[in-house]
């Protein structure tokens, strides 16, 4: 029930073609940024996490790793 109150409540309407779409007074406003500085942040977060989820598996999860170079006798 509540699906279908706020698609009809919705701001803009649902039911309007695009270019016929009204002024909205939103409860929070949104801040629009260009998408292309947006992607670049999004391309720098994502390597962040990435590098930063290899240190800690090279430095802090290797509980379980073992060493095959000193198993074997030269």
């Amino acid at each position: 029930m509540y699906a279908i109150r706020d698609m009809l409540l919705s701001c803009p309407p649902v039911y309007t073609l695009p270019g016929t779409w009204t002024k909205c007074n939103a409860l929070i406003p949104h801040y629009n940024a260009n998408p292309n500085i947006t992607f670049g942040i999004s391309l720098a977060v994502i390597t962040t996490l990435l590098a930063g989820f290899g240190v800690y598996k090279a430095f802090f999860a290797n509980k379980g790793l073992a060493d095959p170079w000193d198993d074997h006798d030269d």
